[in-house]
Parts: structure tokens; C-alpha cells; sequence
């Protein structure tokens, strides 16, 4: 009773209503998320944090590359996919996280778009979007802008974007032509300008989806997570760079180790 008195006193009790929900910045491990869809598998790959291109030295582990290598298919998506639980009924969430678009995406072209991306929880899309890495005009021949800005990011039906709009980092090295190396890098949550995604918690549980649809492409395009988090209303994101865990379990341990230490101190003042 004195250690939750302590606990209490202190600020330090915490569930999953009131602090993080979920943290990975994939430096060890992918844990709590499962592949999906045409994925079969998830691996961790170094890419750059930069938009000094692939050979950066600024780089970080991150969740990828995701669809490198994977035909294309028009009905059926690159899913990764994270199940929640412990939620509090009627508590915001937030979610935050890195999104690398990497390789020939060619955002909203009728040819060989669209080249669409998604988050969704319980079904319900935070995001629907094209992404592109191409010029517009100038793509192969087609017409290929993309549908996410900062302000923009929940309809494929438009405006037109040119790529990269609402990049935090971008990377050309081929305007024009083959662009494979291009990448661009957008943050969710944090970063100027950037969306920061919400939802309200319907029940204990919640099912997230990232996604990568739309038409069959070239198996160049890939995309990549990275210092993805799910916290509730009033918490700030783990720092960049941090080394999370990818459950609360650690966070509760820390806190009943600090909350024995307080305990025996006041014990002996006593």
C-alpha cells in the first residue's frame, strides 16, 4: 500500500491511458508487428536519415525496406500490421513515426499508378494517399504528382502535389530520369508542418495497418518505417534516437524498482 502511496505521490503510475503505448525505433528487434499481405516476412535495413542520398553517413535502422523485390499486386496490399491492447475507452492516441518512400513510386499516374499508401486503425483510414519520387511530366512519359502535403493526406482525390511536397528529407539524384536512388523521407508527429494522427479508443484493443497498394510496378519501390510510437493524450514521443521498448512492461519495472528504492529511504526515516 505504501509503495502505490509512493507511486502515486510521485506521478509515477502509469498504464497504458497515460503513457506509451507502444515504441520501437527497430535499432534491435520488429517486435509487435507482423507482415502481411504480400509481405512475407519483416527485416530491419540501414538507410539514410538525411537527403544526402544512399551513401549518407547520417543513417539509422528502420523497419525495410518493405516491398524491395515484391511484384506488385493491384488487390492485394504490403501490409504491416500492429495489434494494441490495454487501451482506455474514450482516450486519444497518438501516432507518430518516420515514412521513407523509397525508389520509382509513381505517385497518382494513370499508367503506372497510382502508387498509393495507407494508415488505417479499426478500418478507418488516418491517412489515403499517393506518394511520388518522380517529376511531374516527365516520368516515363506520364503524368505523375503525388496527393500528400502537409495539409493534405486523407483523399487520393486530390490536389495535385509535385513529389516530394511536404518532405521533411528528399534525395534526387536522376530528375528526369531512372530513380531508383530517390527517396524521401516524411515525419508524422513531429517536424514542421506534419500531421500529427489521432484516434479515440472504442474498446481495449486496436488493429493498425501500414500499407503500400495500387497498381502492379516496378519491384524497385519500397518504403520503411522508423520511430514508430503510440502514445496517449498529454505524453510526449520518445526522442529520436532513443532506444525503446516495444511494450510497457520495461516502463513498469523501472518504476517499481524506483518506487522500492523511495520506500526503503523513508523506511529508514522512520
Amino acid at each position: 500500500m505504501k509503495t502505490l502511496l509512493i507511486l502515486t505521490c510521485l506521478g509515477l503510475v502509469s498504464s497504458a491511458s497515460a503513457g506509451i503505448v507502444y515504441s520501437n525505433d527497430f535499432e534491435t528487434n520488429t517486435a509487435g508487428l507482423t507482415a502481411g499481405g504480400t509481405l512475407t516476412t519483416l527485416d530491419r535495413v540501414t538507410l539514410p536519415t538525411d537527403s544526402t542520398g544512399p551513401s549518407s553517413t547520417h543513417t539509422s535502422m528502420w523497419l525495410g525496406k518493405l516491398g524491395y523485390n515484391v511484384t506488385k499486386n493491384p488487390t492485394t496490399p504490403e501490409i504491416v500490421g500492429l495489434n494494441l491492447a490495454g487501451l482506455s475507452v474514450g482516450t486519444s492516441y497518438f501516432v507518430n513515426f518516420d515514412l521513407l518512400i523509397g525508389g520509382s513510386w509513381d505517385g497518382s499516374a494513370g499508367f503506372f499508378g497510382p502508387d498509393s499508401w495507407k494508415l488505417t486503425v479499426n478500418g478507418t483510414s488516418l491517412v489515403d494517399t499517393t506518394f511520388s519520387n518522380g517529376l511531374a511530366g516527365v516520368t516515363v512519359g506520364a503524368y505523375s504528382p503525388q496527393r500528400y502535403s502537409d495539409t493534405t493526406y486523407t483523399s487520393t482525390a486530390g490536389p495535385d502535389f509535385t513529389r516530394f511536397t511536404g518532405a521533411d528529407q528528399s534525395f534526387s539524384q536522376n530528375a528526369g530520369g531512372f530513380y531508383a536512388d530517390d527517396y524521401a523521407i516524411y515525419y508524422f508527429g513531429h517536424g514542421a508542418g506534419n500531421p500529427i494522427l489521432s484516434f479515440v479508443a472504442a474498446s481495449s484493443t486496436a488493429n493498425l495497418e501500414f500499407s503500400r497498394y495500387g497498381a502492379v510496378d516496378g519491384p524497385d519501390e519500397y518504403w520503411a518505417l522508423d520511430n514508430l510510437s503510440v502514445v496517449s493524450t498529454g505524453v510526449t514521443p520518445p526522442p529520436l534516437g532513443a532506444v525503446p521498448e516495444p511494450s510497457t512492461y520495461a516502463l513498469f519495472g523501472a518504476l517499481a524498482l524506483t518506487a522500492l528504492t523511495v520506500r526503503r529511504r523513508l523506511s529508514r526515516k522512520e
